[in-house]
């Protein structure tokens, strides 16, 4: 198996001009806290132009209008290992002061509780989960399930990390449908994975819907499974949980894939931001994903939007962590090897 190695920046606002941001809490009749003349970043731990990145973008056009005070609200790119120097920079580098949010990716379950991820962070809510799918190439000669499950050498996989969804479902879904596959990571972006399906250096990958549109529609393939309770129009693959034998594969599954579907991208602030702040941020947030211009933008861009609260989210994240036998098992399952 080949691994090839795995391949914003933010100054908090120390300063507000005078009169910019008022919060007064304690005095009678005070004015609402307000983010006139400010400047609200988004921290975004992926490229420029990817499906992280262009959400990001998607929402900095928008949210401003739904902020008391309007502020000006920008994308600073970080990327690098994953997310992971990104989410190291808002938790340990940025100020709790509300004029720093992140857009969080690519967590798996066991390294969400493992890493105490929440615990440096506050949810704000996020965009939703958008449907996986599997897609083989067309040079592979797989077109089914039951032609990947006979196969006689195990597809390749490509991933670009081994917190990816592109490198979570496929094991997962192997483990719990006895399907045969070998996983090749260290890709550095979604254009690198592309060019390997097209190459053949790779025969399959598991995408998100907003990737298959933006980066992969066009591509020589052919989707074979999908990791979503609902139809997808215009593909036709069935749904991962349908062909679970028993109960124990359900719940790999759903804890796996299905649960930690909303947790591929959502935002947050540092942990310490004052509870009015944070509270302005969640409703603001979700009233931007409400307006009816950026989902109109969303569907010509080919994005998910089916937002998720920051309640939601959390009652994911409580779900998942009463579930210490399945997260052992995901732990063996996703070990990098």
């Amino acid at each position: 198996m080949r691994t090839r190695p795995a391949t914003v920046l933010l100054l908090a606002a120390l300063a507000v001009p005078a009169g910019g941001l008022a919060c007064r809490t304690g005095d009678r009749g005070a004015a609402p806290f307000s983010y006139a003349g400010a400047t609200l970043r988004i921290i975004v731990g992926h490229r420029v132009g990817g499906p992280y990145d262009v959400h990001a973008r998607l929402l900095a056009r928008y949210l401003g209008r739904h902020v008391p005070g309007h502020p000006d609200v920008i994308v600073e790119n970080m990327p690098g290992a994953s997310g992971a120097i990104a989410r190291k920079f808002l938790a340990t580098q940025t100020r709790a002061d509300g004029l720093t949010i992140g857009l969080l990716t690519e967590v798996n379950a066991s390294d969400l509780i493992e890493s105490d991820l929440l615990g440096h962070f506050d949810l704000i809510g996020g965009p939703g989960p958008p449907p996986q799918i599997v897609l083989f190439s067309r040079r592979s000669g797989i077109a089914d399930v039951d032609t990947w499950r006979r196969a006689r050498e195990r597809p390749r996989f490509g991933a670009n990390g081994t917190t990816a969804p592109p490198y979570v479902a496929p094991l997962v879904a192997s483990a719990a449908l006895a399907l045969p596959m070998q996983m090749v990571t260290g890709y550095a972006s979604t254009a690198e994975t592309r060019l390997a399906l097209d190459s053949g250096e790779i025969d399959a990958v598991s995408v998100s819907m907003d990737a298959y549109e933006t980066a992969f529609q066009s591509a020589d393939v052919r989707p074979v499974l999908r990791f979503s309770a609902q139809p997808i129009p215009k593909l036709d693959a069935p749904d991962a949980m349908t062909l679970a034998s028993d109960d124990r594969a359900r719940e790999l599954l759903e804890t796996g894939i299905y649960l930690m579907a909303p947790m591929v991208r959502f935002y947050v602030t540092p942990r310490g931001v004052p509870a009015d702040r944070l509270a302005l941020l969640r409703e603001s947030l979700m009233a931007a994903f409400a307006d009816p211009e950026l989902l109109a933008a969303a569907r010509t861009a080919g994005l998910t939007v089916d937002p998720t609260s920051a309640g939601q989210l959390q009652t994911i994240v409580t779900t998942i962590t009463s579930r210490p036998a399945v997260i052992g098992r995901l732990r063996s399952i996703l070990k990098p090897r």
